[in-house]
């Protein structure tokens, strides 16, 4: 051999190498192998069958078709392909080499073998072996005059698969990063959360691909320029940040943040940040930390917020019907008291021989008076008259737990802590769900009211539901001041109150709701250490 072919096969050689070890995916290194197998030996045709992991054949099979390959490549690449079964035996099984000279009935490549011709193709099939193990097949075949596997040959061909065998871990270890890599991914996307990390002195960052979809950022864009991420905060919140994140890198302390980030569409979106100083490799400090998309958290926040002004103004509303019915009736009364004395005043007066017309027509004046008024008393009526029970089948349990959830923030402002007991068994009511809502948001209330100013024990809020009997009931209980004795036998009254600013109208507006319901309300027990009121409701 001359030295330039020599040099030539040298250099064809670690070209060879190369092109194997620097594949980092099992297509790759079948690729790889596959093309500088055929380079080297001239050989025709050929074909790589590669195991992601596990051996290829156990020793139970009787044959090896190419659909038990998870990886398989052939040159060329639409010929149909089946291994010989005497090769598994002494390939796969055995681990031998097997070079060969055969016909067309003895080729892998099933329906192209006959452009060969009888008796004129050679063989070489060698096996992948990793770990003792057999985890590939490298096939390829040469016309027999070609003399291409010759053992100069041979033994390269196995000196690059064993090279392709010891690129399968690498291969492995970079599959299982880019596994981690997608699962990391995925879940960010599901979590709505990204990562990120900025370099305080280059003020570039470098960012997960969810952090991207956050900002509304191109992905080619890396690491990216302050000033891009500084376009997409909201004009309006952009103050507060900067102010907060120059706190934070001033102190190096623990970095928090909420603010609104504008899309290139026009979209907002609510984010959270939170993050802590490292130090970067190069020795610049860098705040790492994860960008949170809290849109939807703020929208059920606000959908929350909607819901207890909602329930708010719908106790308001008849807070003031309740009050306006308590007008009606005490005026009601002394008017028409007043329009009967007038008439009788007139009837006297026309018995009588006339006293002075003056007085007749006062009198008639105050008829006509008292009779409008009556009729703006009705009007009145008419207006606040409460609208009829919208009455359906309801699960009581339910509605109790709608209504603490909607004051989870007063028991936090509060300090209350909450203790529930219901009764996973209660059978159905019928009632109106609003009304109902709206009684137990009274007694929750008054029992906030009554722990208000207590310190010399736990505030503790009990809320249970039972069956007894034919009935449900709900009791709400605290650990508040009590009532007074005196005036429980008033509590139910309307415009009586034992608070100060109180209208009285609370717990007389959740009794006629309950009645309406053809249930009743109580006071259960009341002790200096606090008061529970229950309320019954029949069962379906």
């Amino acid at each position: 051999m001359t030295h330039e072919r020599k040099k030539s096969e040298l250099e064809l050689v670690a070209r060879a190498f190369r092109a194997i070890s620097k594949e980092v995916s099992y297509h790759g290194l079948a690729r790889a192998l596959l093309a500088v197998a055929l380079e080297y030996s001239e050989a025709t045709r050929g074909a790589v069958l590669l195991s992601e992991e596990g051996p290829l054949l156990a020793k139970a099979d009787a044959s090896f078709p190419r659909e038990r390959a998870k990886v398989f490549v052939a040159h060329p690449p639409l010929a149909e392909f089946g291994l010989p079964e005497d090769l598994n035996e002494t390939v796969l099984i055995r681990q031998d080499s097997v070079i060969r000279h055969d016909n067309y009935n003895g080729s892998a490549f099933l329906k192209s073998a006959e452009d060969f011709g009888p008796d004129d193709i050679t063989i070489l099939c060698l096996p992948l072996i990793h770990q003792g193990q057999t985890i590939g097949v490298l096939y390829l075949e040469s016309a027999r005059d070609r003399n291409s596997f010759t053992p100069e040959c041979v033994a390269m061909m196995e000196m690059l698969a064993s090279q392709t065998a010891a690129s399968l871990e690498t291969a492995q270890l970079f599959e299982a990063l880019r596994e981690t890599n997608r699962w990391m991914v995925k879940g960010q996307q599901i979590g709505r959360m990204g990562s990120y990390r900025w370099n305080t002195r280059t003020l570039f960052s470098r960012a997960s691909r969810e952090c991207y979809r956050i900002f509304d950022i191109d992905l080619e864009i890396n690491p990216v320029p302050y000033e891009v991420f500084r376009a997409r905060i909201h004009r309006d919140d952009f103050a507060a940040f900067e102010r907060a994140l120059a706190e934070a890198v001033s102190t190096k302390s623990p970095f928090h943040h909420e603010y609104r980030v504008i899309h290139r569409d026009g979209a907002t979106l609510h984010v959270a940040v939170v993050g802590q100083f490292d130090l970067s490799p190069s020795g610049d400090v860098e705040l790492e930390g994860i960008v949170t998309d809290v849109t939807e958290q703020k929208a059920a926040e606000q959908a929350l917020t909607d819901a207890r002004l909602e329930l708010a103004r719908t106790t308001h509303l008849a807070s003031l019907g309740e009050l306006a019915g308590s007008i009606i009736h005490e005026v009601s009364q002394p008017l028409t008291g007043v329009v009967m004395s007038a008439e009788a005043c007139v009837r006297w007066l026309e018995q009588h021989p006339a006293d002075n017309d003056r007085a007749k027509n006062s009198a008639t004046r105050v008829v006509e008076l008292g009779r409008r008024v009556s009729h703006v008393v009705a009007g009145l009526r008419f207006l606040v008259r409460a609208a009829p029970l919208k009455c359906a089948a309801v699960q009581i349990n339910e509605i109790v737990d709608e209504v603490l959830h909607l004051s989870q923030r007063d028991f936090e402002r509060n300090g209350v802590t909450l203790k529930t007991d219901f009764d996973p068994s209660l059978p159905q009511i019928e009632g109106d769900r609003v009304q109902l809502q709206q009684v137990v948001l009274n007694l929750v209330r008054n029992a906030l009211d009554a722990m208000d100013g207590v310190t010399r024990n736990a505030r503790i809020l009990t809320v249970s539901t039972k069956v007894v009997g034919e009935s449900v009931l709900v009791t709400i209980a605290d650990t508040g001041v009590g009532i007074d004795p005196v005036s429980a036998p008033r509590l139910f009254e309307s415009l009586y109150t034992t608070k100060s600013e109180g209208l009285g109208l609370g717990l007389s507006i959740s009794r006629k709701i309950i009645a309406a319901h053809g249930g009743r309300i109580w006071l259960e027990k009341s002790t200096a250490q606090g008061a529970a009121f229950t309320f019954a409701l029949p069962r379906l």
